[in-house]
């Protein structure tokens, strides 16, 4: 849980953010931060590098109602952290919240992702600030396919950049 937690702490203030706006659509609909949770199977590296500790296994965007159904009945839900931190958000000023969720899984895991969810214990949640600043840079260059985000996401979590192609500068 440490290196998950390490990970996450380097990758919040940069990538994860435009990631969860690409994919979750806020560009076109910023309400979908309310009915939409995006959720990024990693694999663990031998790096000791905290951004570079995982690998993209698979990223999927899931229904909150989905994620609630998984979450039935144990305390750690994610429709009840994501609507705290909404709270939160909008008093700090920001457009409001959205999460994000990790889970730590092998690389010859063959299960989807949405069951792994449900039955893995190294997950973890990352409520993120929806702030303006975003919204106004990433309108510059628009909502983006998926298989393009899919790959900046990929690249950066290798070491590179937010970039279609990997590079390092």
């Amino acid at each position: 849980m440490q290196d998950i937690n390490q990970w996450a702490e380097v990758h919040n203030g940069d990538c994860l953010p435009i990631v969860a706006w690409q994919a979750l659509g806020l560009l076109s609909n910023l309400e979908a931060r309310k009915s939409k949770i995006l959720v990024i199977g990693l694999c663990r590296t031998a790096s000791t590098t905290p951004r570079t500790y995982y690998t993209l296994k698979e990223v999927y965007v899931a229904s909150t109602a989905e994620v609630k159904r998984i979450f039935k009945g144990r305390s750690n839900n994610p429709g009840r952290v994501l609507r705290e931190h909404e709270e939160i958000r909008l008093k700090d000023g920001a457009l409001g919240a959205m999460l994000i969720l990790t889970l730590e899984m092998t690389a010859d895991d063959s299960r989807p992702l949405m069951t792994a969810l449900g039955q893995l214990s190294t997950m973890t949640m990352h409520p993120l600030g929806v702030f303006n600043v975003h919204r106004t840079s990433l309108q510059q260059i628009g909502q983006l396919p998926e298989v393009m985000w899919k790959t900046c996401l990929s690249n950066v979590l290798r070491g590179g950049l937010f970039s279609f192609t990997f590079r390092t500068s």
